[in-house]
């Protein structure tokens, strides 16, 4: 969920949110309205503090995600595929079913 969408979900939320990050109300609502980008070290705390509803991702470029946050990059782009797939579990195989 974007910043914008969880603070305007229930009243207060700007005000407990900044308080919870040690940040100034004034500047969440301009990383809201996208007139500053969220600085990097405010991301993790935003995470937390939302409880996951605002994710990191979210919030942030690939490039960023990627320079600041490996571990959060799809890991389907680092992991080789195999083409040997498995039938799901008590799916007759091939010799069962002729």
């Amino acid at each position: 969920m974007d910043l914008r969408t969880y603070l305007d979900a229930e009243r207060g939320r700007l005000v407990k949110l900044a308080a919870a990050i040690d940040a100034h109300a004034s500047d969440i609502s301009a990383w809201a309205n996208k007139k500053r980008p969220v600085p990097v070290p405010f991301g993790w705390p935003i995470e937390r503090e939302t409880g996951g509803i605002v994710r990191r991702t979210d919030l942030f470029s690939n490039d960023v995600i990627r320079d600041v946050w490996p571990e959060l990059v799809d890991l389907s782009e680092n992991t080789d595929v195999s083409d040997d797939v498995q039938p799901p579990a008590g799916t007759p195989d091939r010799k069962e079913r002729n």
